[in-house]
C-alpha cells in the first residue's frame, strides 16, 4: 500500500491502480480502480507495469516501484495519475475517466506527488517530463479537473518537482530541477515564474515546508556527499538578488517529502529521505551516487519551532531491500527501484509514515502519535556537521 495523503482527517492510499480510503474504524476500503484506457501494445505494457500479479513479478526483480499518485481535491473530486494518464473522478473515486495526457516522456507516476495543489478553487499541476528537449508546463483546471489550460511553460528546466500553496501568504511556490542551471525555487505570479533563488544544487528541492517565518527544504542531490536542509527566512526574500539561506542540518541521502504538524502548540517540521538505486544522468562528469551503507538507508527526521528548526531528531530509519537485479547488474545498466518514505500529517492524529521498497515495513502505514514528539526533545539531537 502506498500512502497518498490525508483529507478531512482520513488517509488516502493506493495499491496498484486501486484507490483506497481510510474508514472511521482505521481499516481501508476500496473506492474504485483506475481503468486501462489504452489499446493494443500500449494497453498490454500499461497492464504489465501497473496490474497484479505482473507488477509484483517485476517488483521482485527490480524492487517495489510506484505506478499511481492520488490527490483528494474534495470528498467527491479526486485526481490520479498513472503513466501519461491524468484521471479524474467526480463521484468519490468510484468511476474514473482520462482528463488529459501528460508529456510522452513522463515517468511511471506521471508527475511527482507534491506537484498538484488547489488555489482559489482551481487545481494546478506541474509536469515531470524526463526527455532533455521537453518543455514542462504548469496546467490549471477551473472546472474540477474536466478541462485544463497551460498557464506557464518553463523551457529552461528539465521538469517541475512541486507546485504548492503557502498557507501563510496564499502564494503558489514551485521547485524545479535538475542541473545547476535548472534548479530554482520561486513563486507563480501573474503567469510568470518569479525566481526567489537558484543556480546550484542548494536550490534543488522537491517538497517545501512552510512556517510563519520561513521556508524550509532539503536538497535532492544523489551525487553529493551530504544533502543539506536549508532554511530561508521570509524577510530575506526580495525581488532582486539571491537571498541568504542557512543550513540547519545534513543527511546522507536526497530529501523528497516534507510536512509539518502542530503538537501541543509547537510546530514540527518533518522530512524523509530517499535511497536512490541508480545514478543521476544530469550529474557532472565523474560524479555518481554515493554507495556507502548510509546511502542504502531511508530515514525520517523532525525539528521543533522551539529550536528555530536547528535541532533535528531521528524518528525512524529503514534499510533498502536487496534486489536480485543488483547481483547480476553491478554496473547499473538495468532499472531498479528507489526506496522512499511517504508522509502525511494531521494535527489531531499525528504523523503517518509509509516506508516503500524497504527491507522492513514495506507498504505499512505507521502512526507516529503526537506524544512521540514530546519524547523526542528529551533525547539528543542528531544534527550532522554542516
Amino acid at each position: 500500500m502506498k500512502l497518498q495523503g490525508v483529507h478531512n482527517g482520513r488517509l488516502y492510499a493506493s495499491h496498484g491502480r486501486s484507490i483506497l480510503r481510510e474508514r472511521t474504524s482505521g481499516s481501508f476500503e476500496t473506492l474504485g480502480r483506475l481503468p486501462n484506457p489504452l489499446t493494443g501494445l500500449d494497453a498490454l505494457q500499461y497492464s504489465l507495469k501497473t496490474t497484479q500479479p505482473w507488477k509484483s513479478v517485476v517488483g521482485w526483480f527490480v524492487g517495489a516501484y510506484q505506478t499511481t499518485n492520488v490527490w483528494p481535491i474534495t470528498d467527491t473530486v479526486l485526481l490520479a495519475t498513472a503513466g501519461r494518464q491524468l484521471f479524474v473522478s467526480h463521484n468519490g473515486g468510484k468511476d474514473w475517466r482520462v482528463s488529459i495526457e501528460l508529456p510522452p516522456s513522463s515517468g511511471l507516476t506521471g508527475v511527482l506527488l507534491p506537484a498538484v495543489c488547489v488555489h482559489d478553487a482551481a487545481i494546478y499541476l506541474g509536469e515531470y517530463p524526463l526527455a532533455d528537449d521537453a518543455v514542462p508546463r504548469v496546467r490549471r483546471s477551473k472546472d474540477a479537473g474536466r478541462t485544463w489550460a497551460t498557464v506557464l511553460e518553463l523551457p529552461d528546466v528539465r521538469h517541475i518537482h512541486s507546485v504548492q500553496v503557502d498557507p501563510y501568504t496564499g502564494d503558489i511556490w514551485m521547485t524545479t530541477g535538475d542541473t545547476d542551471e535548472e534548479c530554482y525555487i520561486g513563486r507563480l505570479r501573474n503567469g510568470r515564474f518569479e525566481i526567489v533563488g537558484g543556480g546550484d544544487q542548494r536550490w534543488r528541492a522537491v517538497e517545501l515546508v512552510f512556517t510563519p517565518s520561513s521556508i524550509i527544504w532539503g536538497m535532492d542531490c544523489v551525487y553529493t556527499e551530504r544533502n543539506h536542509v536549508f532554511q530561508l527566512e521570509r524577510d530575506e526574500i526580495s525581488s532582486s538578488g539571491t537571498p541568504h539561506i542557512e543550513s540547519v542540518t545534513t543527511v546522507p541521502n536526497s530529501i523528497y517529502f516534507g510536512t509539518s504538524l502542530i503538537v501541543d502548540g509547537t510546530q514540527w517540521v518533518v522530512f524523509s529521505t530517499a535511497a536512490e538505486a541508480g545514478g543521476d544522468s544530469t550529474a557532472p562528469d565523474g560524479l555518481t551516487n554515493e554507495t556507502g551503507n548510509e546511502s542504502k538507508t531511508a530515514m525520517v527526521i523532525a525539528s521543533p519551532a522551539t529550536s528555530e528548526f536547528t535541532e533535528w531528531y531521528e524518528i525512524e530509519r529503514f534499510q533498502t531491500r536487496r534486489r536480485p537485479v543488483e547481483y547480476i547488474d553491478y554496473k547499473q545498466y538495468l532499472p531498479s527501484a528507489n526506496a522512499y518514505i511517504f508522509l502525511a500529517a494531521d494535527d489531531d492524529r499525528g504523523l503517518f509514515i509509509n516506508p516503500y521498497n524497504t527491507a522492513a515495513s514495506h507498504g505499512r502505514i505507521i502512526d507516529i502519535q503526537p506524544k512521540t514528539f514530546n519524547r523526542l526533545t528529551k533525547a539528543n539531537p542528531v544534527n550532522q556537521s554542516k
